[in-house]
């Protein structure tokens, strides 16, 4: 994601024909936002103890009581950062191409690796919500013993998985519909020919965009078993029930 949205601050503005960003100084927020979640996160190997529970931190491994110590502390708190760093630019993006094109340029006469970019904006302003929000909550339960994601007092940990999936299938269409974009581009213009099938496929990737949020429940057709099997290892110590479901 850092390179892809590096080459979208440098490509889509000489596209597109504008001088800059519709926001520069929140470009520049962005980007340092990103820099300092990222230095955070890394930093932790150093200090503290890094995060353990996996790159999607499950609950309850990630909970206090199975992973204490600031190591997914450092996880939150630098996901955090870096997610808020996307997201602004993500609205900066959408905003300029959608404002801050050259006069006489519409829509469909953007090139293609500009659309890319553009759904990928919407993309981003409705997924990264998401996950901040469920970062917020992970933070509040670790730090002051809430229990959004705890199995007691009411919690429920597959509603961390939910959260993870609701943002974490369309980021996976976020990394890829730029590069749609830049082997269209690359090839047309290396092969010296037009681009075959514009307008279908800028359809096609406002479709995937779309359908993009609705695919990431297929992450859950064991989750009823896992549930049952999480709550046996809490309760009674016993890991054996858990070897079927990987």
């Amino acid at each position: 994601m850092p390179f892809l949205i590096g080459l979208m601050n440098i490509i889509v503005p000489l596209q597109i024909g504008a001088r800059d960003f519709a926001f520069p100084y929140v470009n520049a927020l962005s980007f340092w936002s990103f820099f300092f979640g990222a230095l955070l996160f890394n930093i932790s190997f150093v200090i503290g103890g890094s995060p353990d529970a996996g790159w999607t931190s499950y609950t309850p491994l990630a909970g206090a009581a199975m992973s204490p110590g600031p190591g997914q502390n450092f996880y939150l708190l630098g996901l955090q950062l870096s997610g808020i760093g996307t997201l602004a630019t993500g609205i900066n993006l959408m905003v300029t191409i959608l404002k801050m094109r050259a006069p006489g340029m519409k829509l469909f006469q953007m090139p293609i690796f500009t659309w890319s970019t553009l759904v990928t904006t919407f993309i981003i302003i409705f997924a990264f919500p998401i996950l901040t929000v469920a970062l917020a909550l992970m933070t509040i339960d670790r730090i002051f013993g809430s229990q959004f994601f705890t199995l007691s007092g009411e919690g429920l940990p597959m509603m961390w998985a939910n959260l993870f999936w609701m943002w974490g299938h369309p980021e996976v269409y976020i990394v890829i519909l730029p590069a749609f974009g830049i082997f269209s581009e690359v090839i047309a213009t290396f092969a010296k020919k037009q681009l075959f099938g514009y307008k279908a496929m800028v359809w096609s990737m406002i479709l995937i965009a779309g359908l993009s949020f609705l695919v990431w429940v297929h992450h859950f057709f064991t989750m009823g078993g896992w549930s049952l099997c999480q709550l046996r290892v809490l309760s009674f110590n016993n890991a054996d029930c858990c070897a079927n479901w990987g």
